[in-house]
């Protein structure tokens, strides 16, 4: 039995506005990554869902003089239809406000950590809005930077230099939501997970340094040379004062008070990457599986024997999905401890000889930009997703944003790349395909013609095939997506070659049947370039499988690819990929700017 892999993708903020830069940068991969294992059968689940506590959310909801669940539940729902329009086709997309199994489940997490001595309680000194009346977390908190200067620097890091910041060092702190807040410095207290020996602790360092042989290059100088080994680790404070979140539970396990509590929240860090283990649960409790067998390996169980846990994210959550998260898996298990749980604080994770599977791999994408700057909606510099989407296709979007992923560096969508990028779609993919199918169409009656001659040819065919389906998969799997866009369409390039060569449209003049063993060994691309095309286009997959008369593809083994037979009855050929007029994309520039424009005005 295959081992099973758990997806998921950074879960965004309810509050928040979705745009091409968020959807590049965590769900697409995942999504072509999933698809990808779907058609190999792979035992795969993927899950996501909505963050919904911590201040922005809470600021919202009181803004707007509606209730918190109300907020984030309409949060929630323009997330889910953004993801529905691209196509990203989640197992489960939960939210974090859900009380099961989210809230005993994160409040397990606390009890553990803090019954093994991870968890410290420290008075310290925090940010303040005046205006708001109540204390600010790091990520609202805006200022200059202490180390490099930068005037744009989070309360949690810094854009410009990278480094993790404490937000009560910034210089000139101000709120994020409202600039002429001026922050206080006041006393309070939080827990705080002490991270100092994380990287050499036995229970995390030798999954650590398989991790690092692993990362793209771009997440492991992050995690390593600049983290780990250049700023180091420290406490980072896993409560909140808030109305807001998961509540501090008031016993601890062995049934001691837990003091002052009222008010404390689980800071929305700490509870956040545990609603993918509560998303699970939910898909699992709705479709009858186990959901353990994804997120819990036996103590002495090799880590590539047991579940694979890979997390795909944005480049400004690495420092919480590769330190943060797996030290809170890695610490909160507790031998022996099943007896020792208050029923009303039952543990649902691993017990005594259990453990929690640490993530295989954590491939976050850099910035993804637009005509070289930020995605904006304030300023008018952005796209709506609605518009774009109903005007240029699913299938054109994703393929395009698959083109220009920020993989390893800096990205953007340019408009004269995504006309020039669907348009080699069109003429090299979806061209081959239907002229091919037109041509048998009109003088084979619609019928794969037999095969006749060419024995090199098909010799060459069949290796063109196995090469490309092969770096397909390999770029996959290593989560390079432009180059297995390269591999895909590199096979229907291998076509319009040997269309080339063998030219049938010419032997019809002189040699039927040898225009008919041309065509026959032409149309034997098309079955595995539907397949390869799937996690990238799945539309235009099934419209050409639809074409050839070929049914849903069965999950497994991508080789060897499926004939088309002597005398198999044809679809109706259509066309694949509508082409995008110049004075099309010249209107979108001109509208971006206009708006820009106006904003400032």
């Amino acid at each position: 039995m295959s081992r099973p892999i758990l997806v998921t993708s950074a879960l965004p903020y309810a509050n928040g506005a979705p745009h091409f830069g968020h959807l590049v940068g965590a769900y697409l991969p995942a999504d072509i990554f999933v698809r990808y294992h779907r058609l190999l059968g792979s035992d795969v689940a993927f899950v996501c869902g909505t963050d919904e506590h911590g201040v922005a959310n809470t600021l919202g909801a009181e803004r707007e003089g509606v209730p918190y669940q109300e907020y984030v539940d309409r949060g929630h729902r323009r997330w889910q239809a953004a993801m529905d329009r691209l196509g990203i086709d989640f197992d489960n997309f939960s939210q974090t406000s859900r009380r099961d199994p989210q809230y005993p489940l994160a409040q397990e997490f606390f009890l553990r950590l803090l019954k093994n001595g991870r968890l410290k309680r420290r008075d310290i000194r925090q940010l303040y809005s005046p205006a708001t009346s109540r204390f600010l977390a790091d990520r609202y908190v805006v200022g200059t930077c202490y180390v490099c200067g930068c005037e744009s620097a989070r309360g949690d890091e810094c854009p410009s230099c990278g480094t993790w910041l404490e937000a009560a060092k910034l210089v000139n702190p101000r709120s994020a939501e409202d600039a002429d807040d001026k922050l206080e410095l006041r006393e309070t207290w939080q827990y705080e997970l002490d991270l100092a020996p994380f990287a050499t602790d036995p229970a995390v360092k030798p999954w650590l340094d398989e991790l690092r042989g692993r990362m793209k290059t771009n997440v492991r100088s992050f995690v390593f040379d600049k983290t780990i080994e250049g700023e180091g680790l420290v406490a980072r404070p896993i409560t909140r004062d808030l109305p807001w979140g998961v509540p501090l539970p008031d016993h601890d396990l062995d049934g001691n008070p837990i003091e002052d509590v009222d008010g404390k929240v689980l800071y929305v860090w700490f509870d956040a990457p545990i609603g993918y283990i509560s998303s699970t649960i939910e898909w699992a409790r709705a479709t009858g599986r186990d959901w353990r067998r994804y997120w819990i390996r036996s103590a002495d169980e090799a880590p590539d024997k047991g579940p694979r846990l890979i997390h795909f994210i944005g480049k400004d959550n690495i420092t919480f999905h590769c330190i943060v998260f797996p030290a809170m898996l890695a610490w909160q298990t507790l031998e022996g401890a099943a007896g020792e749980i208050p029923e009303k604080n039952k543990l649902r994770g691993a017990g005594d000889g259990e453990r929690w599977v640490l993530p295989e791999n954590v491939p976050a994408n850099e910035f993804f930009n637009l005509e070289g700057k930020k995605f904006n909606k304030s300023t008018g510099w952005v796209i709506d997703i609605d518009e774009f989407v109903a005007k240029y296709g699913v299938d054109r979007t994703r393929f395009y944003l698959a083109t220009a992923m920020p993989e390893t560096a800096d990205s953007d969508f340019l408009w004269r790349e995504f006309k020039a990028k669907t348009d080699t779609l069109a003429n090299v993919f979806g061209n081959f395909a239907v002229r091919i199918l037109k041509f048998v169409g009109k003088h084979f009656d619609n019928r794969v013609p037999p095969a006749h001659g060419f024995e090199d040819e098909a010799a060459r065919v069949a290796e063109c095939i196995e090469t490309r389906t092969r770096q397909v998969a390999d770029a996959i799997e290593g989560y390079t997506f432009r180059k297995a866009i390269e591999g895909f369409l590199g096979l229907a390039e291998d076509g319009n070659l040997f269309l080339d060569r063998t030219a049938p449209w010419k032997l019809r003049k002189t040699d039927e049947a040898a225009c008919g063993g041309a065509l026959h060994l032409a149309l034997q691309l098309l079955p595995p370039l539907s397949v390869l095309a799937a996690p990238f286009i799945p539309e235009t997959a099934a419209r050409l499988r639809a074409m050839l008369n070929l049914p849903a593809r069965e999950p497994g083994p991508l080789l060897p690819a499926e004939p088309l037979a002597a005398g198999h009855e044809l679809g109706t050929p259509e066309v694949l990929v509508q082409k995008i007029e110049a004075d099309e994309i010249a209107a979108e520039v001109e509208a971006l700017n206009a708006r820009a424009e106006s904003a400032d005005s």
